[in-house]
């Protein structure tokens, strides 16, 4: 006599419980998958920055102690010295690069085509975006960059000339790899007054200081670039004059950090980077 063996199938409310119990799962696991993620990216950015930290301090202890600077014959727009060029068109990173030895430490994996430098713009007689015939032609290794150079304070400076190099902010996770010009009571132009500051700030929802521009009206709202500043879970890895890497918030530094030519004992060295400075202080200008 054959015997039937009666199987018993989920139902359809097991089903569905079981499919509630992986969505509740999913709603755990996944923001804790993108922030284990996120944290990786940070990571390699410090990593970079650590790097480029090493080849400063090496470039330093080459050259009498003075902070890297190079602008081949003084030329601005010419491609033959673009390899080499420190300052516009070019970037800081070129003359790291003999001790980096690897240009994609100039690229962070959380904002790795931020900013173009050594002419790499579309059209551009050297690079022609990125031709790989053109970099070759003129020995370009790269050109975009994560990250920007504080050439207000430190453009011809050294050592000697930086009496907090622990606390002077060197090169940063940044929207532009330039600070342009001179930041305490400035004519409205770099990182303080139209740049990573006020973005970070709108970013976060903070009021803009006087003298900012809101960063929705110019290029920076125009390229998305707000969501893009701070990137690591609203920190910004610096690295100082003295070689060390730090993540900290924008509204955490104050002006003696970022402005070298600002007294220790000045109260505008403690000043937070959210408001201005009592007095305008002088700034170097490539």
């Amino acid at each position: 006599m054959r015997r039937y063996v009666s199987r018993r199938a989920f139902t359809l409310i097991e089903l569905l419980v079981v499919i509630a119990i992986i969505a509740i799962l999913a709603a755990i696991l996944f923001p804790v998958f993108a922030q284990a993620r996120d944290k990786a990216r940070q990571a390699t950015c410090q990593s970079n920055l650590k790097q480029m930290g090493n080849a400063w301090m090496m470039y330093a202890s080459d050259y009498d102690e003075r902070f890297p600077v190079s602008q081949p014959q003084e030329r601005w727009d010419t491609c033959l010295e673009m390899k080499d060029r420190g300052a516009f068109d070019g970037w800081i990173g070129n003359v790291l690069l003999n001790y980096t030895k690897n240009s994609q430490v100039f690229s962070c994996p959380s904002t790795p085509r931020l900013s173009a430098v050594n002419r790499g713009s579309v059209n551009s007689p050297c690079t022609d975006n990125e031709n790989t015939g053109g970099m070759n032609r003129w020995g370009i290794q790269y050109v975009w960059t994560s990250y920007g150079y504080n050439y207000v304070s430190l453009w011809g400076q050294g050592m000697a000339d930086v009496n907090r190099p622990a606390d002077l902010i060197a090169i940063y996770d940044s929207i532009s790899a330039w600070t342009d010009c001179p930041y305490a009571q400035s004519n409205g132009c770099g990182i303080w007054s139209q740049r990573d500051i006020p973005a970070f700030l709108r970013k976060m929802g903070l009021p803009l200081a006087p003298g900012m521009q809101d960063p929705s009206n110019n290029w920076v709202g125009q390229n998305g670039f707000v969501s893009k500043v701070a990137p690591h879970a609203d920190n910004v890895n610096f690295m100082f004059c003295d070689g060390h890497v730090q993540a900290r918030r924008w509204d955490q530094m104050t002006w003696g950090q970022l402005d070298g030519f600002i007294p220790f004992a000045d109260p505008d060295y403690r000043t937070s980077l959210r408001q201005n400075t009592f007095r305008s202080w002088p700034g170097q200008y490539p």
